[in-house]
């Protein structure tokens, strides 16, 4: 009788699923570009080149560390670190219809333990891991070619969640004084005068630090300071008259439309950019004043402490509150604490805040 031998069959190439199911092979990650937000390494990569226009973008808005500065004025006791952060970004090819101008209020924020979910509907949604410092964000074409939505509003917002795992964050318009060793924090509700404030003492020669938030670490008697947005302010249409030699771009900030300024345009020698250790802290909670003098008078801890309360991050959970609160109750003991209604006079907001630092 014959004999049949089974044969093994080794094929030669692999077989290749026809269906991109998942669209894995659509989405893959082909494009890369990186940097350090206050130092900790950060990669953000897409499916597609021009994607990453908004990445580049979002760079601009984050302190960075850069050991040069080390010679100039700005301290820095350690470099910073950390678990890398990694953003995808996915152009899908799924279309949606055009984009509302209010999309930025139709974003819906959600989360369940380390993950944190940003939807924006039919447009676009993303999820991270605060643990891992991975996030993921899928994009309809529409959205993607909107460069600054994409910037501002998911790589933005996943970087900054990301780093306040362990900077603690505190709402506020900061400026150093000239000689780069005195900070002020300047804490208010919206609409006060805090940023008007800001630029005031920006024109006097004063260094702007950040419109927004002001971010801090401590090294052991001392705080790292960094800001965020780095370079921009965001001003009402009417106080922009103040400024006729300022422009930029018009956007929808809660219930009104403000304009925002790229003050590397106008004042680029005049930016804090980096990380930097200061001298000394002034933590003023500004009001808005009726006469022409600016008023001061000083504060104890305990009664900075609820307004402090009210402008800084919030985390639902114990442990990611821990630092924050760690960091900002050193701060109230530490810092020199005032109460300010700012003046109608220009030059008496800026010289009530030099005299702050012992200059006449």
């Amino acid at each position: 009788m014959a004999t049949h031998e089974k044969q093994t069959m080794t094929p030669s190439h692999p077989l290749i699923p026809i269906e991109d199911f998942w669209s894995r092979r659509a989405n893959g990650q082909t494009e890369s570009f990186e940097f350090a937000p206050f130092g900790l390494p950060a990669q953000i990569t897409a499916n597609q080149p021009e994607v990453l226009s908004a990445a580049r973008l979002s760079a601009g808005r984050f302190s960075l560390f850069e050991e040069s500065r080390l010679q100039s004025g700005f301290l820095l006791l350690h470099k910073p670190g950390g678990r890398p952060i990694h953003i995808q970004l996915v152009a899908g090819r799924d279309d949606a219809p055009p984009i509302p101008a209010d999309l930025p209020e139709r974003l819906t924020y959600s989360g369940v333990s380390e993950w944190i979910t940003l939807s924006a509907g039919a447009w676009g949604y993303g999820f991270a891991n605060l643990q891992t410092r991975q996030a993921v964000v899928v994009l309809s074409p529409v959205l993607a070619a909107e460069t600054r939505l994409v910037s501002r509003y998911f790589i933005d917002h996943y970087l900054l969640n990301f780093i306040l795992t362990e900077w603690a964050m505190l709402h506020a318009s900061c400026v150093l004084d000239p000689s780069r060793q005195r900070l002020i924090l300047m804490v208010a509700p919206h609409n006060t005068g805090k940023s008007t404030t800001a630029l005031h003492l920006l024109r006097a020669g004063y260094i702007f630090l950040a419109d927004g938030m002001a971010l801090l670490r401590q090294q052991g008697q001392h705080f790292v300071v960094g800001g965020y947005p780095i370079g921009e302010v965001k001003l009402r249409h009417d106080v922009l008259s103040l400024f006729p030699n300022y422009s930029g771009e018009a956007v929808k900030m809660r219930e009104q439309r403000k304009t925002v300024v790229n003050l590397r345009a106008v004042h680029p020698d005049r930016l804090a950019e980096t990380l930097f250790t200061p001298s000394a802290i002034q933590l003023c909670f500004v009001e808005r004043g009726e006469t022409r003098q600016t008023q001061v008078a000083s504060l104890s801890p305990t009664e900075a402490l609820s307004i402090l309360a009210a402008n800084t991050v919030f985390w639902d959970e114990a442990v990611r509150l821990a630092h924050n609160t760690t960091t900002l109750n050193a701060l109230l003991q530490t810092a020199s604490l005032y109460r300010l209604k700012i003046g109608t006079e220009v030059g008496d907001i800026v010289g009530t805040i030099d005299r702050l630092g012992g200059k006449m």
